[in-house]
């Protein structure tokens, strides 16, 4: 394969070039921008907007992921902390002892084989 001399470009055309690239990656990494990122993308590669219109219009627009929008809202939730202590039910501990209870009075009644304990 053979390398192709690139033509030479001006210095303006090097400042066009530079200026559309700044107004693309201001457009593409905007807060406004990576909530919406197919949106972003239309409108930086697509559109002759300028930043300032763009990040506006994706501002208005609704979130690309709606989780992502409730968690922008609603802030971090702490996942890595149990979310409820089970450990300590009143209502389980009596519930179990109603059992063993049951358990018992069929055994002794006839009703049921006792269990082994293990």
């Amino acid at each position: 394969m053979a390398l192709k001399k690139l033509a030479a470009v001006s210095g303006d055309t090097n400042a066009a070039v530079l200026a559309e690239r700044l107004r693309v990656s201001a457009i593409l990494e905007s807060a406004e921008g990576r909530k919406n990122p197919e949106l972003a993308t239309e409108l930086a590669l697509r559109t002759a907007l300028d930043v300032e219109s763009a990040r506006a219009i994706l501002a208005r627009a609704p979130a690309a992921n709606p989780y992502l929008a409730a968690m922008d809202r609603e802030g971090p939730i702490g996942l890595s902390v149990a979310t409820a202590d089970f450990t300590n039910d009143p209502k389980a501990e009596r519930l179990k002892e109603i059992a063993g209870s049951v358990a018992a009075h069929n055994a002794a009644k006839g009703y049921a084989k006792p269990k082994a304990e293990g």
